[in-house]
Order: structure tokens, then C-alpha cells, then sequence
């Protein structure tokens, strides 16, 4: 579907079970061409509106990156170039996706990778775009403190959600929204309610880096190389979880040097 979608919906689900959760909430999936908000470029949007424990409406539109897709993130997702290449440019629908925002919060999984990504979006279409943030990561964190894994892989296999297309925008938020619905129907909202609020918390992180860079940073093994403005290796450290150690290394007070940045040397 090249052109946007707009989808609306009769289902409604009862208000009571959104105890505990924010009245109007946006959840948001997007696809990239890659990790960086600053560098690269959205390809997919979706789009899931709740208002009062009832879905009003969905969005959801291929998008033209305005760059060549890489191989890796084709085989992942399956957007092809050729599938972006008669799709809207984002500044086509900035001022549509603006209005779906209104009053809302934004809820996605790992959130500030979307977020960034849509700030950076904006930005660059001269729009100014700002939202109280959801992340369902922290929220599952908190709700099921004794699960490690709390990817949306897991999140599937563990409730038994169902995706009609992993790794596309409009199946994983409506993962999300399956969520949502189980949270709100397994716990009251005087347990919820205190969860969504951590949730909500955003964490201390360094002004240094653009909203999404430590997010887009996979939780793997690898090594993080620490630059100087010279492009002079500062320090190259090994480790179990690379984003778990770029946050660290980037929590405020401990950056190293006001020049330094990271950079993803490699993941295996």
C-alpha cells in the first residue's frame, strides 16, 4: 500500500479495562532504514488511537525514505525500495499525522527509538512535535518484574498475542494494543496505574545525543569506540549489551569529555 491509509473501526472495548492507563493514547510502530534518527529515514508509519478504552481509528502508510533501503533491513522487514519509491515523502503527511497526536500520549515499545525518530521527522520539515511518552518495555518491566525478556517477541509468545505481520509497523502496534488490553484486564488500577506512571519516567540520559541514538543501539555483544572530535579513538570496550553499556557510559556526569561520541564498531 503505497498511498496512506486511514482505518476506522466500531470495535469497542469496555472503558473500565483502560483503568489505569492514560484517557487517549497513540500507540505508534515505525520502520527505518536503519538505527540513527539523525541519519536515517522512516519507511512505515502505524497508528492506533484509544480514546477512553475505545479505538477510534487507525493510520498506517508506506513512506519514501528519500534513500536507498540496505540489504540487511530489506531481508528483515521486507520493504523494498521499489515499495517506498511511490509513496509519500513524510512532509506530505506531517500535518495529518500532527493532528492524530493532539492530546494524546505517545505509546510505543522502546519508545524513544520511535519517538526520536518522529521528532527527528518533523524537524526536518520545519514542524515541532512533542508528546508525554508511554514505553511498554518499562511497562512490562514493571508489571512482570520476574520475566527478563520483554522484546515484543517475547511479549507474544508470553501472552499468546497473535501479529499479523512482525516486523511491520501496523502488526507490531497492534501488538502493542494487545497489550494494553491485558495489562488493563489483569491488574487493578491502583497497581496499573503506579506501573504506567514509571513508565512514563523518563530516564536521565546526556544532552549530548539526539532523542533514540542509545535506543537504536541493539542489545547485544559487540565493542562501543568512544571518538574524540578528531575522529581520535578515546576508548574501544568490549561488551555483553552494548546498549545496556552506552547508557551507562552516556548517563549524565559521566560522559567521557564534552567532544566524546559513540560509535557501533561492530555486533555479532
Amino acid at each position: 500500500v503505497a498511498r496512506p491509509r486511514l482505518i476506522t473501526t466500531t470495535s469497542i472495548t469496555d472503558s473500565a479495562t483502560a483503568a489505569g492507563l492514560p484517557a487517549v493514547c497513540v500507540l505508534v510502530d515505525v520502520e527505518t532504514t536503519g538505527a540513527r534518527p539523525a541519519f536515517d529515514r522512516l519507511t512505515e508509519i502505524a497508528l492506533i488511537r484509544v480514546e477512553h478504552g475505545v479505538e477510534t481509528g487507525r493510520f498506517t502508510s508506506l513512506l519514501n525514505p528519500g534513500m536507498p533501503i540496505p540489504p540487511l533491513i530489506v531481508d528483515l522487514v521486507g520493504i523494498t525500495d521499489a515499495m517506498g519509491r511511490d509513496a509519500p515523502d513524510f512532509a506530505d503527511i506531517a500535518d495529518t499525522l500532527l493532528a492524530w497526536f493532539d492530546g494524546a500520549v505517545f505509546v510505543a515499545h522502546n519508545a524513544s527509538f520511535d519517538y526520536g525518530f518522529l521528532r527527528q521527522a518533523f524537524a526536518r520539515c520545519g514542524r515541532e512535535f512533542s508528546a508525554q511518552v508511554l514505553c511498554t518495555v518499562r511497562l512490562s518491566r514493571a508489571l512482570y518484574p520476574d520475566f527478563h525478556r520483554h522484546g515484543l517477541d517475547a511479549l507474544i509468545e508470553r501472552h499468546g498475542f497473535t501479529c499479523s505481520a512482525r516486523h511491520r509497523a501496523l502488526g507490531d502496534a497492534e501488538v502493542l494494543q494487545q497489550f494494553l488490553a491485558q495489562a488493563s484486564a489483569e491488574f487493578p488500577a491502583e497497581v496499573l496505574r503506579p506501573a504506567v506512571e514509571r513508565a512514563m519516567r523518563a530516564p536521565a540520559r546526556s544532552v549530548q545525543l539526539a532523542e533514540g541514538v542509545l535506543e537504536g543501539v541493539p542489545g547485544a555483544p559487540g565493542v562501543l569506540v568512544l571518538l574524540g572530535a578528531d575522529d581520535a579513538v578515546l576508548t574501544a570496550e568490549a561488551c555483553a549489551n552494548l546498549r545496556a553499556h552506552a547508557f551507562a557510559t552516556f548517563a549524565p556526569g559521566r560522559e567521557r569529555g564534552n567532544s566524546a561520541r559513540a560509535r557501533l564498531v561492530r555486533s555479532v
